[in-house]
């Protein structure tokens, strides 16, 4: 919103934002019109992704200046509590008129690039002694001189409610969609391995490549470049280990069964639940491994 006496809806490209600046917005008394122009405004941005506060070198060397304005900002954070959210809307500070304290020419320098940093920290600090939603960012911008805006975008991305509820419910799904997939690669190894758990000796040295070509397929979970199929097997040697200990164990127990006939069936199932669950327990291992 900006102007003293209408409302002005400013497109900024990709953003959805409400902007507050030096129009007197005092929701709080008697002023009807100005509460009715708002609300339809309003109609068309039901949830902003943030509140911006523009003020400029002048404003922030006159502290009644700046303290109407935050007052302003204060009944708009309010209001939109109140009537419209049941959350607290994202403030972003923006330093407007950045030229000016570099005689109306961009910041061209490292020196310059400290200067900014040092101006924009004590906006900050300023207009946070006021805000009753206190800002996070102040961000430096010149609109004459095209400065800063691109910055402001991607700050109003990044604190955005909306953005955030979004990204969450896409990694959720991203999170069940690559467990699902997992879990299908998973159970067909130890599928794998429980068919040829019944073959002495061998059945050892079939279930370990199964596993190999598992951690190699796992290995397209990895969210770090660092974590390999080789640097799985380097961390958990005991784990596996203990799988093959099991195994050949169960060899060994199966074949006490197999004497007689009704053992047969007993020794059979050990056998096949041993190779299965150890592919089973190294694979999920090997999946968490790679994802955490």
């Amino acid at each position: 919103m900006t102007g003293t006496e209408n409302f002005q809806v400013i497109p900024v490209a990709e953003v959805n934002a409400t902007f507050v600046d030096i129009i007197k917005f005092d929701l709080q008394t008697d002023d009807p019109d100005l509460v009715e122009r708002y609300n339809e405004q309003m109609q068309t941005d039901l949830f902003p992704d943030a509140v911006i506060l523009v003020v400029t070198k002048e404003e922030l060397n006159n502290i009644t200046s700046l303290k109407n304005i935050i007052d302003d900002v204060n009944n708009v954070l309010n209001w939109m509590k109140r009537e419209s959210y049941d959350t607290e809307i994202p403030v972003i500070c923006v330093l407007n008129k950045i030229d000016e304290y570099f005689d109306n020419q961009l910041p061209s320098s490292d020196t310059d690039v400290k200067k900014i940093e040092e101006y924009t920290r004590k906006a900050l600090e300023l207009v946070n002694k006021y805000l009753i939603i206190p800002s996070t960012k102040c961000i430096p911008v010149s609109t004459t001189k095209n400065y800063g805006i691109n910055q402001l975008r991607l700050n109003i991305n990044a604190v955005s409610p909306l953005n955030a509820q979004i990204i969450d419910k896409n990694l959720d799904y991203i999170s069940q969609y690559r467990q699902s997939i997992a879990n299908k690669i998973i159970a067909a190894f130890s599928t794998a391995s429980a068919a040829v758990s019944l073959l002495p000796i061998a059945d050892i040295i079939i279930i370990n490549f199964f596993q190999e070509w598992m951690y190699r397929m796992l290995a397209c979970f990895s969210v770090d470049p660092n974590r390999t199929p080789n640097s799985f097997k380097a961390v958990n040697r005991i784990h596996q280990g203990v799988s093959i200990a099991i195994r050949t164990g169960s060899l060994f127990i199966a074949d006490i069964f197999q004497l007689t006939i009704v053992g047969y069936s007993i020794g059979s199932g050990i056998c096949v639940f041993a190779g299965a669950m150890a592919t089973t327990s190294l694979g999920w291992s090997c999946y968490f491994y790679f994802i955490d």
